[in-house]
């Protein structure tokens, strides 16, 4: 299995606080994907879309991204062709944002023992409210499993039953939630560090989640994970 990682460097046209970061991206992404008709449809259709990416590099000890400074950030998702037809649009986007270059590169699977959430994770309880810290971090557990592999199934036609659970342990990075600004909102969310299993079932659903993001709304750049 491997996943790919679309890179683009751009110049900003004005400034960003760190606030507005993540409705800014997501605006940029989703108006490249406007530019192609293939897009265009994954981009209406109300399914997973298996990606997610980082926030802008480097970053800004003020959390103000500056205008006419360089940035890069970094597209990642299991489906190359999805990444290539987005290198080919993002260029064209009018935003706030001068697109400079843009590249892909594709990484092998390689053996995990433990994932980081680089950007905050969304988990909503069925009282439609944000997982808290009383809910207990097995709650997390099963929520990201579950998640993971009806991502993995759908994507792979396959059959891995949902309450498989691939994660060994975990724990919360954070001490206060993390508000995500969006949409005249705030989203609530989390960090966590998580022990992943080793056998090749719980490797492979683990590698797949890092390609496509952890739990919840991962097309506005919420569960980027790293590992080692």
């Amino acid at each position: 299995m491997n996943y790919h990682e679309l890179t683009v460097t751009m110049q900003l046209k004005e400034d960003i606080t760190n606030d507005q970061m993540y409705s800014f991206l997501n605006n940029l992404i989703n108006n490249a994907m406007l530019y192609n008709e293939k897009l265009r449809e994954m981009h209406e259709k109300n399914e997973y879309k298996y990606y997610t990416y980082s926030s802008l590099n480097p970053i800004e000890k003020d959390k103000i991204y500056k205008k006419d400074r360089i940035y890069v950030f970094n597209i990642r998702s299991i489906n190359k062709i999805f990444l290539a037809n987005l290198k080919r649009v993002l260029p064209l986007t009018e935003s706030n944002a001068k697109i400079i270059s843009t590249e892909i590169k594709s990484y092998s699977q390689k053996f995990i023992t433990e994932m980081t959430t680089l950007s905050p994770v969304l988990a909503t309880m069925m009282e439609k409210r944000y997982w808290k810290k009383e809910d207990g971090l097995e709650e997390i557990i099963v929520r990201t499993c579950k998640n993971a592999i009806r991502k993995y199934n759908q994507y792979f036609n396959a059959e891995v039953p949902e309450d498989t659970l691939f994660i060994q342990a975990i724990r919360q990075t954070n001490i206060k939630p993390v508000k995500i600004p969006y949409k005249h909102t705030n989203l609530i969310g989390n960090k966590f560090v998580m022990e992943i299993k080793t056998d090749k079932l719980s490797q492979d659903l683990a590698f797949f989640m890092k390609a496509t993001g952890m739990l919840e709304k991962n097309t506005i750049g919420l569960g980027y994970l790293a590992s080692k």
